[in-house]
């Protein structure tokens, strides 16, 4: 079975949730999933998260990826709107957040091209600088839910950002 078979599989029994944007007219040209973790976060007006950063912006990344927006990269040769974290573990990236302040996190892990799966979100300040015991935390629950759903595949696997994302994107360094 491909692994965007299971995919579809994992939505219709509730595993994971599509994100579908409500704010636009616009056509998705690209697939988010929502683990139930992911997704109870986004559905919580009371979480951390949607309290500090404020759901309309997580939903305003989540809603530039899905339809295709352009994702930049940092206007110095790096990673902007997305970016595959160092391992270990291996294949984890985040969506970033970077507006207003504090800003978020959202990780997960990529399906097959253009199919994000989101585990999960913080915001930055939770996970403090870069290599602390939370991002560490973060980076080790975004694989152990990949297991839990997918434990005969592993993520998908690249050497460039266009391996991942197909269109519509600038071409940065992978750490």
């Amino acid at each position: 079975m491909s692994i965007s078979s299971v995919v579809l599989a994992l939505e219709k029994q509730g595993s994971l949730r599509r994100y579908v944007p409500s704010r636009t007219k616009r056509r998705p040209q690209r697939r988010l999933f929502m683990s139930t973790q992911m997704a109870a976060k986004l559905d919580n007006p009371s979480s951390a998260v949607n309290l500090l950063v404020g759901r309309g912006y997580i939903e305003a990344a989540l809603t530039a990826w899905t339809v295709g927006d352009y994702l930049y990269d940092n206007g110095r040769g790096g990673a902007g709107f997305i970016k595959r974290l160092e391992p270990p573990p291996p294949e984890i990236w985040e969506i970033r957040v970077t507006y207003p302040s504090p800003f978020a996190r959202i990780f997960g892990r990529f399906a097959e091209p253009d199919t994000f799966i989101a585990t999960d979100m913080h915001t930055r300040d939770f996970l403090g600088p870069k290599g602390s015991a939370a991002w560490i935390q973060a980076c080790a629950a975004c694989n152990t839910q990949w297991q839990a759903l997918f434990p005969s595949d592993g993520p998908f696997q690249g050497h460039m950002v266009a391996d991942y994302v197909t269109e519509n994107c600038d071409e940065f360094p992978l750490p």
